[in-house]
């Protein structure tokens, strides 16, 4: 920045400095305090490789969800035909002789989901593994120094804290780190025991959808969403084996998050179902929907 020669135009310029300042701080809070990861808007990414800084810990918001329905959606669609958009891609066929042994590698959004998956799958058992703010190159390393071999099917649900630049800047260049660390972290799986592979969409709802407590979050984060899936769509063209739950589809509903993104009661029973559609087993009709 050039300051101008009068002492007016100085005083305008130093105040536009502070301004800047003071935004790029406000951000950066807001950022850590969440635990979702989106490039800042105010600078385009770099295009050399993006940071592998190690991702933060902090859990995600744990605000009380708000207690009012918003009234300008009604869902009127049945559970079945809701259901019946879950499988974006089937990839390879559940085999009734494999073992009844399932992983789940998660953020916070898919520990939404802990209790009721297990319950949901009596005679399966159920292992969670994840934690809040879980990025795909950690997951990988993680799950890599884990001498424990995973479950015969592996349901990932994660996506929601990765990098990406808003309005697609750099876009080519964060996808390509995307797609390196999800075929990385697939790659692992196998060689850790997986024979179905089932990834979790990014839910992406209706604007009209979010409660106003959530509207600042939701502005924040929720634009790269769709950059996810994108990814996820492509990366199911690349290896055709892995299978694609399409919690994006089926979630377009109120009442199933807090947020906008966490789960509420029937939001993870409705996450099941649709984790269930993806692995190859019947469903169950969700009570309230």
């Amino acid at each position: 920045m050039v300051l101008g020669n009068s002492s007016r135009g100085v005083r305008l310029s130093l105040a536009a400095l502070l301004l800047a300042t003071l935004g790029v701080i406000g951000s950066y809070a807001l950022s850590s305090s969440t635990g979702l990861h989106a490039a800042p808007a105010a600078a385009a990414p770099t295009s050399a490789a993006p940071s592998s800084g190690a991702p933060t810990t902090a859990a995600l918001s744990s605000a009380a969800p708000t207690t009012a329905v918003p009234t300008t959606v009604v869902p009127t669609t049945a559970t079945g035909s809701v259901l019946s958009s879950a499988v974006a891609h089937s990839g390879i066929k559940l085999n009734p002789s494999w073992p009844k042994t399932l992983t789940l590698l998660t953020d916070s959004v898919g520990l939404g989901v802990k209790d009721t998956l297990p319950a949901a799958l009596p005679d399966w058992q159920v292992d969670v593994r994840g934690r809040p703010a879980l990025m795909l190159k950690a997951a990988n390393a993680e799950l890599a120094a884990d001498p424990a071999p995973v479950g015969s099917v592996v349901v990932v649900a994660l996506g929601y804290n990765s990098l990406w630049g808003q309005d697609r800047a750099q876009y080519d260049t964060w996808a390509a780190q995307f797609n390196r660390e999800a075929d990385a972290l697939i790659a692992t799986l196998r060689e850790k025991g997986a024979k179905k592979i089932v990834w979790v969409t990014l839910r992406d709802p209706d604007p009209s959808l979010i409660p106003p407590a959530a509207l600042a979050q939701a502005q924040k984060y929720n634009w790269y969403f769709p950059y996810v899936n994108e990814q996820l769509n492509a990366l199911v063209v690349r290896d055709p084996l892995v299978a694609l739950a399409d919690w994006a589809a089926v979630s377009n509903l109120p009442g199933l998050t807090y947020d906008a993104i966490h789960l509420k009661t029937l939001g993870a029973k409705l996450m099941v179902e649709t984790m269930k559609a993806g692995i190859g087993l019947p469903t169950t009709p969700v009570p309230g929907l």
